[in-house]
Order: structure tokens, then sequence, then C-alpha cells
């Protein structure tokens, strides 16, 4: 029986959220943190900055020596650079010099910047009241000792990741990553590295959905190519379940003589939720919970294996990371073209959009046949026909979304 493609993806989601109630986390380096999700809170452990800081290049100053005053002259005292500190008290009509960044000593509570004042020898003039606080960042201005900067569920990006070293954090705990195993069927598959022989193809799932896999930060377990025998079949799905979080198929999920995935499934006593979903391409499509691990038989046409992946692997591969699908990620797109397409289900043409004076438009990339992936190449986006809508023409307004994110 064939389902709706949001009925699809609740099940799939309701699967994910029932077996991942108590997320996994890690400890890993905060430059391999980047677009993970913190599973924790992040406390400052010092002050942001730890000191009273310049914001100018200029003169630390006692804002006192400049009150109710004109033509002020002060005595330099000596230079103050970053990262130096200077034990002397400021006294009555003197000053330092100081860079951007440099610690405020003793006794000064103002800086006037270099560009305002004028020098001669070691004397500084002023012509005008300079008020207590000038052009000084603060002790703890940013963050204070005991804040939490950033709470548990934030997504690393590279500011969090800048935020993270400046205060201290070497290594931090993310929600775990899970391991996605890949079993690729076919008896027609040669590796990328072999000669075309009558009959084969080269072997461009594989590589398909590992790149999918790394690019939202999951781990890879892959059996390779496995050829259309069910008692190896068998053992491989096995072995995958074993090594990993969430097991994929290509390939074999059809009705042919030699598709064994959905007899393996009954064999192993897998929880099967559906086996068809009304989508193109990915039709033959099938989910599964097997010993609590998450399992989807995808198609093997190139075009499908990502389509489907995209739209329902991906999401609950996030959903264990901690990250929060954006669910505004569609918008409206207006044709520029005519595009074909059959009633009875959703299909997903893989399109170029542009946004022209605020509006936008997608244009055709070329054929949209399942075992081609030129037209996905030229594409940076998909729009979505309604199963009711059949044919559409250039000018009527459609769901669309950026692909790959």
């Amino acid at each position: 029986m064939m389902i709706e493609v949001g009925q699809a993806k609740k099940i799939i989601n309701e699967e994910g959220k029932l077996l991942n109630r108590e997320k996994k986390y890690e400890k890993v380096y905060i430059l391999d943190s980047l677009n993970r999700v913190l599973s924790e809170d992040i406390y400052s452990l010092d002050n942001l900055p730890p000191f009273d800081k310049s914001a100018m290049d200029g003169y630390a100053i006692r804002s006192l020596d400049t009150q109710n005053k004109e033509n002020i002259t002060l005595k330099i005292k000596s230079l103050i650079k970053a990262g130096d500190f200077c034990e002397e008290l400021l006294e009555e009509n003197e000053a330092y010099k100081i860079m951007t960044g440099a610690m405020i000593p003793s006794g000064a509570d103002a800086v006037i910047q270099i560009e305002l004042v004028k020098t001669k020898s070691n004397d500084l003039y002023i012509s005008h009241e300079v008020k207590k606080g000038n052009n000084i960042i603060k002790l703890g201005e940013e963050i204070l000792r005991g804040d939490v900067p950033l709470k548990k569920g934030t997504l690393i990006r590279p500011p969090e990741i800048g935020l993270l070293a400046s205060l201290g954090y070497e290594f931090i705990n993310v929600y775990k990553a899970p391991t996605v195993g890949i079993v690729i069927t076919g008896d027609e598959l040669i590796d990328i590295n072999s000669e075309i022989e009558e009959g084969k193809i080269r072997n461009s799932n594989e590589y398909s959905l590992k790149a999918l896999i790394k690019s939202v930060n999951a781990k890879v377990f892959s059996v390779g190519i496995v050829k259309d025998d069910r008692v190896i079949l068998k053992e491989k799905i096995l072995l995958a379940f074993e090594k990993s979080d969430i097991v994929i198929t290509s390939g074999g999920a059809s009705v042919g003589d030699y598709d064994f995935v959905k007899d393996i499934l009954q064999e192993i006593e897998a929880d099967v939720k559906f086996t068809c979903v009304a989508i193109k391409p990915g039709k033959p499509t099938s989910f599964a919970v097997y010993n609590s691990k998450l399992f989807f038989a995808l198609p093997g046409n190139p075009s499908a294996v990502i389509n489907t992946f995209e739209e329902f692997v991906k999401p609950v591969i996030k959903s264990m990371m901690g990250i929060t699908e954006n669910e505004s990620e569609e918008f409206s797109v207006v044709l520029k073209d005519d595009f074909k397409a059959k009633v009875e289900r959703e299909k997903y043409v893989y399109v170029n959009i542009k946004k022209e004076d605020g509006v936008y438009y997608a244009y055709k990339t070329g054929s949209q046949c399942s075992n081609h992936l030129r037209a996905m190449c030229n594409s940076n986006g998909v729009i979505i026909i309604p199963k009711e809508c059949g044919s559409v023409k250039a000018g009527e307004v459609l769901n669309g979304k950026f692909i790959f994110k």
C-alpha cells in the first residue's frame, strides 16, 4: 500500500523520537564541533574581558584632571601595549600612552583617543573635559564569571567556536553523531576505478550516500557492493545493524525477482512501517525498525536515492544530533518553464532557483529521469508538484526550497 509523503515523514519522526528520547553525547575538540549541537550549558569560568581595557589607541588619564578645565597639560609617563601589565599607579596630572586592548593602569579611569590630542616631547595637551569611563571596556562587560553564554541545544557556528576558545574550552560535549550503515546491492555495479563492461555501471550511490551522510556530520559504515544473493545480502544487512545506528540499503527494494530486501526484513522480524511512498522519484522506499535501530530501503536509481535521503533520512539524523529542522524552509516559487508530471505522486523537480526583484523563479535544468544526475548537478533547488496537479505551466506558483543545505 502506497502512503503519502507527509504520512511517511510523520511515521519516521515519531519512531525517531521514541528511539532517541535520551540523546547520547560525545566530547569533541572545538574545531570538530562545527555544525554540531551543544549537549550541555557552557559556564564562563572567567570574566570577559578579564580586566578594564582600552577601546582605542590613545592616552590613559584621570578624568578628574580634566574637569572644568581647558587647555590641560599632562606628563606622559610611558607606553602600555596590549599584553603589558603596568604596576605603577597613575598620579595626578599624569598620562600613559596606551594601545587598543591594553590593560588600563591603576588610577586611570578614561582614555582619550590619539587623534583628539597634541603632544610635544613628554607633554600631552588636551583641549576639553574627558568623561569618566571614556573609551574603556570594563571588566566583565561582555560576560561575567558564572554566566551561561552558550546554552544546551545551541548550534555551533564559527562565532560560537571563537567564544568557546575565548572561554578556554578546548573540548566540549555535543550530541553524538549517529553511525549510518550503507549496503549497496546489484550485480550490475562495479567500483569507480573499474573500466565499464557490457551490462555494468559504476557504483555512484555509495559515494553519493557517503557524501550526504558526511554533509550532516554523521559517521559512515559501508559494507560496499553486495551481489544479488539473498544469503549474502542478509549477512551484510545484519552486519550493518551491528555496526550502525541507522541502516540504508540502495537497490533491491522493489518487486523484481532479485529484490530481496523486503523478504529479508520479514525473515529477521523487523517492524516494517511502510514499503511504498507517493513520491517521484523514490516510490519504492521502505522504512522499518529493528533492534531499536532505524532502517531505510531506498531505490537504486541515483537521483531517487538522493531525493529520498534528503526527504526521509536526513531529518531523522539531524534530530538525533539535536538539530531542529526549520519548518519554514519552503517558499513560493514562480515557474519560468512548463514541467511535466503525473497525477498520483508528489513530484520533486530539481531546478535552478533565482531571485529577481524580490521574487523567486524556477528554471529547468534538464531531464528529471530518476537514473540521471546531471540535472541535479545543475540545480540549487527543488520544486514540489502536488500529486493532484499533474503537469504545470510557466507562471504558476508552487512551493520550493534550496537543496543540500
